[in-house]
């Protein structure tokens, strides 16, 4: 905890000590430097971090401990002046933040705990990510450029576009298909010419216990066409598609929000005029 108001300090300890089934063992810095510098040395858990230090300021301090997002969950303790650098920080790495007028134990150990949790979660999803990357070549990038234009294009065709031969491309091809680089070849349609009035994205909070739970349901619903994890305040993002405003609002509140573990905030943004459109990567040929 990296913290200079001695009764702020005294009361997290306090609220902290009434968990029943958590032990927690607290290391208390009062300047910026000293909290990093005991960084460099030992390993911990979480950071509850104040903003406003007698080093250190607001935007300074954030900006100075956002190199350990990655290594190490953090917990932004802030006064209600200093909300809107809170809020804005959690798109940026930070895992939550707490205004101090409304700490209780509950609420602390819970964000403490979901807090590491949610870490634990996107650093093992970063390391997969890390490991699974494939180094494509340039012969490569050109071939999945031309077949996202054209899809049923041949491999002779594409041979003469890329200068290689055929029995190559297709080797390349199935090799990223096998690589899950080519998830499929397939028609793009564009739902608003189809009688699909709205496209939505929706934001939702989850709690990490359920998280993988609550995904596993949401992929088998046709209306939906993306799910994907996010940092920050909403933890689940999704796109959907209805025939209108009402049927989308059905869909969430019958099918979404009675899973276990969605939570009842919940940010809707649907779409009125759409200037793109696409899922294809267009890869620039040195």
């Amino acid at each position: 905890m990296i913290e200079d108001n001695a009764a702020d300090i005294r009361l997290i300890n306090e609220f902290l000590k009434k968990s029943s089934d958590t032990i927690f063992d607290i290391k208390s810095c009062v300047r910026l430097s000293e909290g990093l510098e005991n960084l460099k040395k030992r390993d911990y858990d979480i950071i509850l971090l104040d903003l406003t230090l007698p080093d250190s300021k607001r935007e300074a301090t954030l900006e100075k401990i956002l190199e350990y997002t990655e290594k190490i969950p953090i917990i932004i303790l802030t006064g209600l002046d200093d909300k809107e650098i809170a809020l804005n920080s959690l798109k940026r790495g930070i895992q939550d933040f707490l205004v101090k007028d409304e700490i209780n134990t509950n609420i602390l150990i819970r964000s403490i705990l979901y807090g590491i949790e949610r870490h634990k979660i996107k650093y093992r999803r970063d390391k997969k990510k890390e490991l699974s990357r494939i180094e494509l070549d340039e012969k490569d990038k050109e071939i999945l450029n031309i077949l996202q234009d054209h899809f049923k294009i041949s491999y002779k065709e594409i041979s003469e576009k890329v200068n290689l031969a055929a029995s190559t491309i297709h080797n390349r091809v199935q090799n990223m298909i096998h690589e899950g680089i080519i998830k499929e070849f397939d028609t793009f349609i564009d739902p608003f010419k189809v009688g699909y009035k709205t496209l939505a994205i929706v934001n939702l909070a989850v709690d990490p216990i359920e998280l993988n739970e609550v995904v596993k349901n949401l992929v088998d619903f046709n209306e939906i066409q993306l799910v994907a994890t996010s940092a920050g305040e909403y933890n689940l993002i999704l796109k959907i598609i209805a025939e209108n405003e009402k049927e989308l609002w059905r869909f969430i509140n019958e099918k979404i929000l009675v899973l276990k573990g969605i939570k009842s905030q919940i940010n809707v943004s649907s779409f009125i005029d759409i200037y793109k459109l696409t899922h294809k990567i267009k890869f620039k040929i040195k």
